[in-house]
């Protein structure tokens, strides 16, 4: 029906109320009561005047209807589910034309936290990163940036815990990285033990030191006490060929002295502990053979804590004379602190457990005292000293010559005798100044590397060899 059918039935309706009102003739009182003849004038002004149908207004054009109201020549299908909150008219529906259907999108928050894959960045991806550290399978920065390193560790966590390792964290994987019972990362066996590593004193061998040019060996003899530059040079070369352990400390002692023994031997030189001309051209040439293991330490204090080759050392050396029976193992524990303590009481130092240049010093000594010594309540001394009355105190000669020392006398000028041996490498035992049997082997020893007759005795001529000119002040 349209608008100009409406606008015709509206003006038919008006004309049919205006056709009752002027059939009825007369009005209601408002009173309820019938006027009287002599109300005439009273009941004339309720009388109602019907108005010529020519002048009735032409009714004004029906508005188009709203879009939320029904219309009335549309069949009623029931109202729209998204329909505004209009009122609307009879049973009328809206116009097909102004239902909009509308697919609901699905929620954004879901899709981002059951899918974080290569590419994504943030807050998450960062959580993701750390909870890979936690477990050993991300090494690198945790920046919030899910790039190829990510997604590999990603897939090994995945492959571990047995998951589809497609690199992506989705909802398994993220519940997976927070459960307790997660698999950590496998151990990487790929590193190379420390062992297997070549000595430090092997490796700087290779070089010739600047001493094979430098030092002039015509006249030099470097032997216990003696100290200076020339001596740290030695120690450093030394030390480049795996004889001493440590720090040069500038002065032959115990421990350098050893280490000179065992170069002489290993070299096929006299062993007598002395460094002279053809020891020091040996030890700076090209040629000199290294050693398979240090043979003390020097110029350094080990205490409790220490690790290394120099507590290898001291650890050997403490168990060769009966104060350690742990394992030689490089590291400075209890064990070896308690051992160091027990060779310091037995060899009257103070007992601090430390090893300092004093300790080292006397610990190579030949007459260190060992373990067994000690706990007997003997020691090397007393062992040796003779019954009275059985030797002859010796003294210096009056006009300065050498004087004969042999088996069964005493006093200073053996005592000298005894250190010059043991210095030369020849002497073992005590230097207590009592010529003994160990002081005789000692000579003999001398005396055969010197072509000398082997009787033992120290007279003029093998005092002239031992001493090289170095006449003792007592004779």
């Amino acid at each position: 029906m349209t608008r100009k059918h409406v606008g015709k039935l509206m003006l038919l309706a008006l004309l049919l109320c205006a056709l009752c009102v002027g059939l009825s003739g007369c009005i209601v009182d408002p009173d309820g009561q019938r006027q009287s003849n002599n109300d005439a004038s009273t009941w004339n002004r309720y009388t109602y005047t019907p108005v010529p149908e020519e002048n009735t207004p032409e009714p004004e054009e029906t508005p188009t209807p709203d879009p939320n109201q029904q219309s009335w020549d549309a069949p009623s299908d029931g109202p729209l589910e998204a329909a505004t909150p209009s009122p609307t008219i009879g049973a009328a529906t809206i116009p097909p034309e102004l239902v909009t259907t509308e697919t609901p999108s699905p929620d954004p928050n879901a899709t981002e936290s059951t899918m974080i894959k290569r590419g994504d960045q943030g807050e998450r991806v960062r959580n993701i990163q750390e909870s890979l550290r936690r477990l050993g399978y991300f090494e690198g920065k945790a920046d919030g940036d899910f790039g190829e390193y990510t997604e590999n560790a990603v897939k090994e966590f995945q492959r571990m815990n047995k998951l589809t390792p497609d690199g992506v964290v989705g909802p398994s994987t993220l519940a997976r990285l927070g459960s307790s019972s997660a698999a950590t990362a496998a151990p990487k066996a790929t590193a190379t033990p420390k062992p297997t590593a070549t000595p430090k004193p092997t490796k700087r061998v290779t070089a010739t030191p600047k001493a094979t040019a430098t030092p002039k060996v015509s006249n030099v003899y470097l032997s216990r006490g003696n100290s200076g530059d020339k001596v740290k040079q030695m120690q450093n070369r030394l030390i480049a060929l795996g004889y001493l352990d440590g720090k040069a400390s500038g002065r032959v002692d115990g421990i350098t002295e050893a280490a000179i023994i065992a170069f002489q031997r290993r070299n096929s030189l006299d062993a007598d502990g002395v460094a002279g001309p053809g020891t020091l051209e040996k030890l700076y040439s090209s040629s000199a053979r290294k050693a398979s293991s240090a043979v003390g330490v020097i110029g350094v204090t080990l205490k409790k804590g220490d690790e290394g080759d120099a507590v290898r050392t001291l650890q050997s050396r403490l168990k060769s004379l009966g104060y350690l029976s742990g394992t030689v193992d490089g590291s400075y524990g209890t064990a070896t602190e308690d051992a160091v303590k027990a060779f310091q009481r037995a060899n009257g130092i103070t007992a601090d457990g430390k090893a300092g240049s004093g300790t080292l010093s006397k610990l190579f000594e030949d007459d260190a005292k060992s373990s067994s010594s000690s706990a007997s309540g003997t020691s090397s001394r007393t062992t040796a000293t003779p019954v009275p009355n059985t030797y002859i105190r010796v003294t210096k000669a009056p006009d300065g010559s050498y004087v004969t020392l042999e088996k069964g006398t005493m006093g200073t000028l053996v005592s000298k005798l005894q250190r010059a041996l043991k210095n030369a490498g020849y002497f073992r035992g005590t230097v207590d100044g009592y010529y003994g049997d160990d002081t005789v082997d000692a000579v003999k020893r001398f005396q055969r590397d010197k072509g000398l007759i082997q009787d033992g005795k120290a007279g003029p001529a093998t005092q002239r060899y031992l001493y090289e000119g170095d006449f003792p002040n007592e004779s």
